[in-house]
């Protein structure tokens, strides 16, 4: 498992960075709607619909709102994000969303009983995922365009070396070592040991970022973000776990062998890219 796991993430790394650093805008709102599209398929097993019509019809209502995204954000953007209406309500809507999904997680034992039945609110809760997160990612690719091609793309590298340092550690550390359950009611897997490992790895890369840049100014923000990112991005996967927990499922897919489906990849970045995105038009000073 863990080799198939090893060589499939080698393969997507790379695509995913030359799809970041590579494609012109509209290419990359094209990469990043289709990956979307496919977690909104994906999605709608959650809410318990089964059928061909019913996962397109759900897949398609996103890609609606994807299209509404990319049509109502600037394609330059300049921070403060408070510059745009649109891209500040879209990113608290995904803050207050997930300051929400933290606490069903906590209470999953009881709260589950409120939504588990309910497949409307559980697609709601599907687009309050997903929509916030692709706009994040717009947005991310798209700070001072005009000015440099690259600005956004490395902003977008950097959240995913976190997201990905925060899973990796998680493995290495969690799986041989892991003994003291985090919330095993929703994740039998997650392991306290794994979180701190997950930490760690992150601390290391903005560490090796911040000795890159030969520290900059502020770089204490940077642990302090990084450090409320890494928890979020826990609870990114522990929500998907939840919903999978109550749809009986695995994984959200198979499309990945070894990973699962897109869900399964992107649960974290989800969790953190409109915080990341906030953080940045907060810290970033573009």
């Amino acid at each position: 498992m863990f080799k198939q796991r090893l060589i499939t993430a080698l393969i997507l790394a790379p695509l995913a960075l030359c799809a970041v650093f590579y494609l012109p805008p509209v290419g990359f709102a094209l990469f990043l709607g289709a990956a979307f599209v496919i977690a909104a398929w994906e999605w709608a097993a959650f809410c318990g619909w089964s059928s061909l019509g019913q996962k397109a019809s759900f897949a398609t209502g996103s890609a609606l709102w994807y299209l509404i995204c990319y049509q109502a954000l600037p394609l330059n953007l300049y921070w403060p994000v408070q510059s745009n209406g649109a891209a500040q309500a879209l990113l608290w809507t995904g803050i207050g969303w997930w300051l929400l999904a933290v606490l069903l997680v906590l209470s999953f034992s009881r709260s589950k009983n409120l939504w588990q039945h309910n497949k409307l609110l559980k697609a709601l809760m599907g687009w309050f995922t997903l929509v916030p997160s692709f706009a994040a990612l717009w947005l991310l690719r798209h700070v001072n365009y005009e000015q440099s091609a690259f600005t956004g793309a490395w902003l977008i590298f950097a959240l995913l070396g976190l997201v990905w340092a925060a899973d990796v550690g998680g493995y290495l550390v969690g799986k041989p070592f892991g003994k003291r359950k985090l919330m095993p009611d929703v994740s039998p897997g997650k392991t306290l040991e794994g979180m701190l490992g997950g930490l760690t790895f992150v601390m290391l890369f903005v560490t090796a970022v911040a000795a890159t840049m030969q520290w900059p100014e502020g770089v204490l923000y940077w642990y302090l973000a990084a450090l409320l990112l890494t928890l979020l991005s826990v609870f990114g996967d522990l929500s998907e776990s939840m919903f999978k927990r109550v749809a009986g499922l695995k994984d959200s897919g198979s499309i990945f062998p070894g990973h699962g489906g897109i869900l399964d990849r992107i649960d974290s970045l989800t969790a953190t890219a409109p915080l990341f995105a906030l953080f940045v038009a907060l810290l970033g000073r573009f």
